[in-house]
């Protein structure tokens, strides 16, 4: 993320360490305030797909075994 790219409560910190000042003006901080600072876990697996997929009904050995079946016999039939 570029130094300027931001969204709404989002800071980011400039090469040199410090946080530009139109940042901090445009979240309302002015000289004197107190900020905390808390960080956000950095994912090594590439991100998470939490909430992406469906949620599919439990499905049991027999279920998964009918439609194996089926799909054989479209295949076959194809």
């Amino acid at each position: 993320m570029a130094a300027n790219e931001h969204t709404d409560h989002e800071l980011v910190v400039a090469p040199d360490g410090s946080i530009p000042a139109d940042q901090l003006k445009r979240l309302g901080v002015g000289p004197g305030a107190h900020l905390r600072v808390i960080q956000t876990p950095v994912s090594r697996s590439g991100g998470s797909f939490a909430g992406s997929l469906p949620n599919f009904p439990a499905l049991t050995w027999e279920d998964f075994e009918r439609a194996s079946q089926l799909a054989q016999r479209d295949l076959s039939s194809a």
